[in-house]
């Protein structure tokens, strides 16, 4: 019961852009083809990348940037920066650009390069540590997001026909670049960090990290398929399904509350991510981190702009590099035989 306890707690700290934005979105473009997709980018590959990265830091109860230093040298540090920016910096530029100053506009009115810009500037401010209390404020009203989840399920299951999870044209309709790009969410940025960081944490215990990151992947996905289906329920289209369908839900005062929610989820993925960002700018220019910070923000303000399909295909890329990078390293620890 405490393993389940604590997957669901892991899966909850990586709801993120993806979770929220990505895949609604993409779920009212493609259709029952999401189901699809999603159980193949969270429940199996993501979990096997899950898999592999609390296996690292079971074996070698180091963070991921000390073990690729210490199997590859300087360069394996470099090349791991690269790799985590690679993916690092399109998801932010989705989740704190693109769908952060949708979602800011919604709810102020402001012009979206306006609102974009005010999201990325607000989370790289709290990146160096000033407004702690407002982070704090912002992760706890998050976890609103469970229980109004559950509220729309509820309503729209006794109100709109159930779509149907056994489509048998739903594996022909798979998105394969979708589910690279969602591959690369799952293997890059603070995730990877997090499963590392858990494996460490549980390097004493056998095998139970490992199990803990699959369950939590596991989770995620069930969550995940949650969210993709309110959306195909509501029938709601365009770039932010979920707020469509909770206005249809609460109404516009009650939707208001369900998009500050999102708004908080974005800023809590954003913050850690900017940080991460800064520090591996800061690895390969060994610029300090407040200089660091500022080339993150103007990269992910700039990245801000690209379409949502080309972003999406840049991620497919650069997530598969992410995880050759993850396998490679898991390789040449599983070669080193057992950890002295």
């Amino acid at each position: 019961m405490g393993v389940i306890v604590s997957a669901l707690s892991l899966a909850i700290v990586h709801i993120a852009g993806d979770n929220v934005a990505v895949v609604p979105a993409m779920a009212a473009l493609i259709g029952d083809g999401i189901y699809a997709t999603i159980f193949f980018a969270y429940m199996i590959f993501g979990a096997i990348v899950a898999g592999l990265s609390a296996w690292i830091g079971a074996k070698t109860g180091r963070e991921l940037t000390s073990v690729a230093k210490r199997l590859f040298g300087v360069r394996g540090k470099y090349g791991l920066a690269l790799a985590v920016l690679a993916v690092s910096l399109p998801a932010s530029a989705l989740t704190g650009g693109y769908f952060a100053g949708q979602l800011l506009h919604n709810l102020t009115g402001m012009p979206y390069i306006f609102a974009m810009t005010v999201c990325i500037t607000v989370c790289s401010c709290l990146a160096t540590g000033c407004g702690r209390e407002l982070l704090q404020l912002s992760n706890y009203l998050a976890l609103l997001l469970i229980p109004a989840v559950g509220i729309i399920l509820v309503a729209l299951v006794n109100t709109v026909q159930t779509v149907p999870l056994n489509n048998p044209n739903s594996l022909n309709d798979i998105s394969w670049p979708l589910v690279l790009a969602l591959i690369g969410y799952n293997a890059g940025g603070m995730r990877s960090a997090l499963v590392v960081e858990a494996g460490t944490y549980l390097t004493t215990k056998d095998s139970t990290g490992v199990f803990l990151a699959i369950l939590a992947k596991f989770f995620e996905g069930l969550f995940t398929l949650l969210l993709a289906h309110l959306v195909l329920l509501g029938g709601t289209t365009g770039q932010m399904p979920l707020p469509d369908v909770a206005e249809k839900i609460f109404g516009t005062w009650g939707s208001l509350g369900f998009n500050s929610i999102l708004l908080c989820i974005f800023i809590n993925t954003m913050v850690p991510a900017m940080l991460l960002n800064a520090k591996q700018i800061s690895v390969l220019t060994r610029l300090p981190f407040l200089s660091a910070l500022a080339i993150a923000g103007v990269l992910v303000w700039s990245g801000s702009f690209i379409s949502l399909d080309v972003m999406l295909k840049i991620m497919s890329g650069t997530g598969l590099f992410m995880v050759v990078y993850i396998v490679c390293i898991a390789y040449f620890l599983h070669k080193q035989g057992p950890n002295k």
